[in-house]
């Protein structure tokens, strides 16, 4: 896990044991000198992630005989595709949540009915309003689609002609091959979404940064980077903290020990092209608290104030120096927001030497 944050004790540093604040003295020709300049200060928080197709079915058999057809690992599934074949016989994707749980024929009613003739509907075969009855129309709309997918036109659709998922998508895995039995309530296959997520762990401690809709921006495996947007943020939940590492402006330290509680982060992305067809490790580059347009200074142009406080050791136009007291503000990634009397943007700071 990589974090920019603010730093609770700013690294500062004294070119002299002593000094004086009202002294003024002719700078060094040795001595690294920056500038103040206007700019932006901003936290981020970087974070290991998962690449991953979602499941969105695990697709069981209601059919009793032979596996005669099943789709290839990533085969793009649309409704009205067929899944698997048993004994030559296709079951067929359609969408919904209803269960399948009965044949379905003339004079039925019930929630299945208006399920399945949805989908006729959506596939072109249905031209009236959807309802919860099986009418004659529906025999001849369920005619008309076996008719298309080439098994005898009975106008009556067996349970095991159909297989339910919440979506299309694709074949994630099949658990059974050609010619295998298959028995009723055997799994067949997966059926995964069809365009990739990345699920984060992320510490409880850092739930400020996952906010649902905000932006977020994904490294990829093959070094490319892709938009993506956070689509939910789930309960807090014990276990262990995926991220190894974090870093802290420009420092890394080791945190491999586990976080007491996280919470997953659910993101979409906008760009899936160069994401892969397998699942895969990510980083994903969380954006914080931003000020723009503030006067910043590398941090170790910071002096310790012998009061408390930090200064700046500014060199004026006659080339001589003074400290000058400073509020600080927001710090990331090795840069200071600041604000005092006597500075402002391109004024001359001291700083430590690298």
């Amino acid at each position: 896990m990589a974090l920019v944050v603010v730093i609770v004790g700013v690294l500062v540093w004294s070119p002299w044991s002593a000094h004086n604040s009202s002294a003024a003295t002719t700078a060094a020709p040795s001595l690294r000198t920056v500038e103040v300049t206007t700019g932006t200060v901003a936290k981020t928080l970087t974070q290991a992630g998962n690449l991953r197709y979602p499941t969105l079915k695990t697709v069981t058999s209601h059919a009793t005989g032979t596996i005669t057809a099943v789709p290839e690992v990533g085969t793009t599934i649309s409704r009205g595709d067929t899944l698997y074949e048993v004994d030559t016989a296709p079951t067929v994707l359609f969408t919904g949540s209803f269960p399948v749980w009965r044949d379905l024929s003339v004079g039925m009613k019930g929630k299945d009915v208006l399920q399945l003739e949805k989908n006729l509907s959506a596939l072109g075969y249905f031209s009236r309003v959807p309802d919860e009855e099986f009418h004659e129309q529906t025999t001849e709309a369920v005619k008309k689609w076996q008719k298309a997918i080439g098994v005898p036109e009975t106008g009556t659709v067996a349970q095991s002609a159909i297989a339910l998922a919440p979506d299309e998508g694709k074949i994630g895995a099949t658990q059974l091959s050609v010619g295998s039995a298959v028995t009723d309530g055997a799994t067949v296959l997966t059926l995964t979404a069809s365009t990739p997520s990345v699920q984060v762990m992320l510490p409880l401690e850092q739930q400020n940064f996952a906010a649902k809709d905000a932006a977020v921006r994904v490294t990829l495996p093959d070094g490319s980077s892709a938009k993506g947007k956070v689509t939910s943020v789930g309960q807090a939940q014990g276990g262990s903290n995926q991220a190894g590492n974090q870093s802290v402006g420009s420092q890394s330290q080791d945190s491999a020990q586990p976080a007491e509680r996280s919470i997953p982060v659910e993101i979409a992305l906008s760009e899936t092209s160069s994401a892969g067809s397998q699942e895969a490790a990510v980083q994903v580059a969380f954006a914080g608290e931003r000020h723009e347009g503030v006067l910043t200074v590398p941090v170790d142009a910071l002096l310790a104030h012998p009061g408390g406080g930090c200064d700046l050791e500014v060199i004026d136009d006659a080339n001589a120096r003074r400290t000058v007291p400073v509020k600080l503000g927001l710090v990331a990634d090795g840069v200071v927001e600041i604000s005092g009397d006597g500075v402002r943007d391109g004024t001359t700071v001291v700083a430590a030497k690298e």
